[in-house]
């Protein structure tokens, strides 16, 4: 139980503190025979560090301060049950030198000091398998080092629609899996693009796998997904993501992902679907006239769509408890695509239960006419 709330303390002390991030180096040295990368974050006075080994990937965090000298101070802690005591496992201490160079002392649990050197992270001198990916997308140092010596391993073949494929491909040493998309020259699915947004998500989900730990233990991570949707210009998909961190309870999140194949750029509901007057202006989200057309034209329109096409649903005529014919539950929906139409997940205040709502999915057919010309879901 201690252990749990300290976890949970440090947990909660992390995301407070990132805030107020001010500057993050990403290094790399060895450290006696042991090569190890590590990531300090800079928060004022005080700082917040992971490090890794090639042996092993999987995060070691060290909390500590900066003195006025720029001189880094470094500890990590655990919890004796027996003693009742935070007891302090290794000491570092980190100075730059001169300009990305930095020279550093590790005094172990037992006294046993070793002196070490450390530089930056060059992303160029990692031979990484997917350099475009890591510039393209801008995963950082820390990430790119950890995974560059992942090999994917093909899995099996899906068929989302008429030639529309992808492959399962999984990382056998965290057993992360994810997907890519078959290119098909018949049906005109060009996936190579998104297919480096597809490998850069893969990779940011391995990195959090190693970084999920909790006093020097591994945590429980683990992610699946379902594509949706997938035609020669969007794809759709749900990731489910499972994580217990930190000593923190397990959380579950649920995410939906629609992308552009040409370019991996993901568009606004507004982008695909626009129910106000024309010619249609350039709205930003979040902007008081986004404000104003969801409250005053999305809103009420897709409640009226919703209505017609399942009115026992809307009227909650099962519970009585979900208030699906309010206006507010329709104006800031998530969305994805699906095969079946375009599904909103409803935003009740009453209940979380009700934003679960598999029913409210609504036909391409129905959305002909506010449908952006440039696409065609119906095929």
């Amino acid at each position: 139980m201690k252990n749990a709330i300290i976890g949970i303390m440090f947990f909660l002390c992390i995301n407070n503190i990132y805030a107020h991030r001010e500057k993050t180096y990403y290094l790399l040295g060895k450290v006696g025979e042991t090569e190890l990368a590590i990531k300090i974050d800079e928060y004022g006075n005080d700082c917040i560090a992971s490090y890794f080994t090639q042996s092993d990937l999987y995060n070691h965090l060290l909390e500590g301060i900066i003195l006025e000298n720029g001189q880094i101070n470094l500890i990590s802690k655990y919890w004796d049950p027996i003693s009742k005591q935070n007891i302090t496992k290794d000491s570092v201490q980190l100075i730059e030198k001169e300009k990305n160079f930095w020279t550093g002392t590790w005094t172990y649990e037992n006294k046993e000091k070793v002196t070490f050197t450390l530089k930056p992270i060059d992303i160029k001198e990692l031979d990484h398998p997917f350099t475009e990916v890591i510039n393209q997308y801008e995963i950082d140092p820390f990430t790119a080092y950890r995974t560059k010596d992942v090999k994917f391993k093909k899995d099996k073949k899906e068929k989302i629609s008429k030639g529309a494929r992808i492959r399962k491909m999984t990382d056998p040493v965290t057993g992360i899996s994810f997907f890519r998309i078959i290119n098909s020259r018949k049906y005109k699915i060009q996936a190579d693009s998104i297919n480096n947004k597809l490998i850069a998500i893969h990779l940011r989900m391995i990195d959090a796998k190693y970084s999920c730990v909790y006093a020097g233990n591994k945590g429980e991570y683990s992610v699946d997904y379902k594509v949706t949707f997938l035609n020669p210009n969007f794809i759709s998909f749900t990731t489910n993501t499972n994580r217990s961190c930190y000593g923190s309870k397990g959380s579950n999140a649920v995410e939906y992902h629609t992308f552009k194949l040409i370019d991996g750029i993901a568009p606004k509901l507004e982008d695909l679907f626009w129910f106000g007057e024309q010619p249609q202006p350039k709205l930003s989200t979040g902007e008081y006239k986004w404000m104003q057309y969801r409250y005053k034209v999305f809103g009420p329109k897709i409640l009226e769509i919703l209505t017609s096409l399942y009115p026992e649903k809307i009227n909650d005529i099962e519970t009585k408890q979900c208030n699906y014919n309010s206006i507010k539950a329709w104006q800031f929906p998530l969305w994805k695509l699906t095969s079946k139409g375009l599904y909103l997940e409803s935003k009740t205040l009453t209940n979380k239960k009700c934003n679960e709502t598999p029913w409210s999915i609504i036909p391409f057919e129905a959305l002909k006419d506010f449908t952006n010309p440039s696409y065609n879901f119906s095929k």
